[in-house]
């Protein structure tokens, strides 16, 4: 499972946008509250022969890039460290200018990463099927946990809001629950387990299935959940943890979550962006449509 390396600092994809910044100031007070340093990426085209002297005018550009947002950070979360819960550490800042594609750069970097933040992509599902996407490639292709961030609303630092996790029973969702916990317990806010359901998924599955009282079965399928987060209740005793069963398609459903949650937290294979695309894959959905920033944990 995709868990980061502690210590390895929280990586923020700078590329001048206003995503971007946003990002690289949310991703100040989670890395904070992590007690991790804060790096700070632009990574610029170019070949390994102009690496180390890239152009001056994409020195210029990053520089900006950079400046501007350690701006952000300082007035998002100060640096003066406090004794209180909500702050535990001053925040270290690097900054950092590299030479090459920015999502294969920041792939890289995902080895040695707590975590990837990046703004949101502007491109299209349909887009990132044949211009490649970034964000998508990132979240494939990355070893840790990758952040997509959005918000209809503008930055919006950690808060009371909820942090909303997708649960399928499978293998799939143990790195989304895991960092789930993770983050809840870092930022001090309650946790909702999700698991959907279609009776299409159901061995009882028929033309009868619309006259079927699911309540039982809705009772079972939550006990298995509560069972298989077992583990990490007992780890994180102070977490506050809702379990969910919901009825319909699970991109559908924790897109509907998404709304009133401040991170959205999923698992995924990291299959290729196309083929992605053409599953329709739920991680893949809540990049381009989620109401908050959404995690891609990626399963092995």
């Amino acid at each position: 499972m995709s868990i980061g390396t502690p210590g390895g600092g929280i990586v923020v994809g700078i590329d001048g946008s206003d995503s971007a910044v946003d990002a690289a100031r949310w991703a100040a007070v989670l890395a904070r509250r992590l007690g991790e340093p804060l790096r700070l990426v632009h990574a610029h085209p170019g070949g390994p022969e102009d690496a180390d002297e890239p152009t001056r005018a994409v020195l210029d550009g990053a520089e900006a890039a950079v400046l501007d947002t350690v701006s952000a950070v300082d007035a998002a979360a100060p640096r003066e460290t406090t004794t209180g819960s909500e702050l535990t550490a001053e925040l270290a800042v690097e900054k950092v200018a590299l030479a090459g594609r920015p999502a294969n750069a920041l792939s890289d970097l995902s080895a040695s990463a707590r975590m990837i933040v990046l703004g949101h992509t502007t491109t299209s599902e349909l887009q990132s099927m044949f211009r490649r996407s970034d964000v998508v490639y990132v979240a494939n292709h990355a070893v840790c946990p990758v952040v997509s961030w959005r918000s209809e609303q503008g930055f919006r630092p950690p808060d009371g809001r909820p942090i909303v996790v997708g649960v399928d029973g499978t293998e799939l969702s143990s790195a989304a629950i895991a960092e789930g916990y993770r983050l809840a317990a870092a930022l001090e806010a309650p946790l909702v387990a999700v698991h959907t359901w279609v009776e299409q998924s159901t061995i009882t599955y028929g033309e009868d299935s619309r006259f079927t009282d699911w309540t039982d079965f809705a009772t079972f399928e939550k006990a298995g959940m509560v069972e298989s987060m077992s583990g990490w209740a007992t780890r994180f005793p102070d977490v506050q943890v809702e379990h969910r069963v919901e009825r319909g398609k699970p991109d559908i459903v924790l897109l509907e979550q998404s709304a009133a949650a401040q991170l959205l937290v999923v698992g995924s294979h990291g299959r290729s962006a196309q083929s992605s695309a053409i599953l329709g894959s739920t991680s893949q959905g809540l990049i381009h449509h989620s109401f908050c920033p959404v995690a891609i944990c990626r399963t092995r």
